[in-house]
């Protein structure tokens, strides 16, 4: 019989559980669909797909990109929508908003807004000083965005930081998404900064260090 290195065995079960995660997303796609998004993102989530709980370098460095832009504009607390996993939950004041309950009972947070952001923020204007979407907008029908940025816009302080594609940065937008025309949006609804985490310069991008 072959004996398998450690590393063989490893590359094995990442193959496999590559292909368990393919399938569950057919699944999702054909048996769920995206008409219902909430009933599609709180089955996703019950799937457990790795891609839900970005960890690593990467994450690791967008943390300090936003904490940095946070400084930049001198914001004390920060609310995400369509939060998920909140894997930027150790940042400053930090509160998530999600419509996904299997989300939010992943997330680790004590405190969240169980809402959906399309409906309408349950805060008061102006009491977030930063607001930060990450691939949230795209997944907003067009009859919809509107009165989500203007939402945004209420509650919104000094700053909102989307990582969200728009105009030719649109490689993240697939069929079932939505492209809308963000800079020219927000600046309908919003007076403050509007920061695009894709247009960060490299060398802040790449900072990597030890969350506190």
């Amino acid at each position: 019989m072959e004996k398998l290195s450690l590393e063989r065995i490893a590359k094995r079960h990442a193959n496999v559980s590559r292909v368990i995660e393919k399938a569950k997303k057919l699944w999702l796609k054909y048996n769920i669909g995206y008409s219902d998004p909430q009933k599609y993102w709180d089955t996703r989530w019950e799937a457990n797909l790795s891609a839900e709980k970005a960890t690593g370098k990467s994450a690791l460095n967008e943390f300090w990109l936003i904490k940095s832009l946070m400084e930049k504009h001198s914001c004390e607390n920060i609310l995400e929508i369509g939060c998920g996993g909140a894997t930027l939950r150790n940042l400053p004041n930090y509160l998530g908003l999600d419509f996904s309950l299997e989300a939010l009972k992943r997330s680790g947070l004590d405190k969240f807004i169980y809402a959906d952001v399309t409906k309408g923020i349950p805060l008061p204007d102006k009491s977030q000083d930063a607001i930060l979407s990450r691939y949230v907008l795209l997944h907003v029908p067009f009859t919809q965005i509107e009165k989500t940025i203007m939402e945004m816009g209420r509650v919104a302080k000094k700053a909102i930081i989307l990582k969200e594609p728009y105009g030719d940065n649109s490689k993240h937008c697939q069929a079932h998404c939505f492209l809308h025309n963000l800079p020219e949006l927000f600046q309908k609804y919003f007076q403050g900064d509007l920061e695009f985490l894709d247009s960060i310069p490299v060398e802040l991008q790449n900072r990597h260090s030890q969350i506190h």
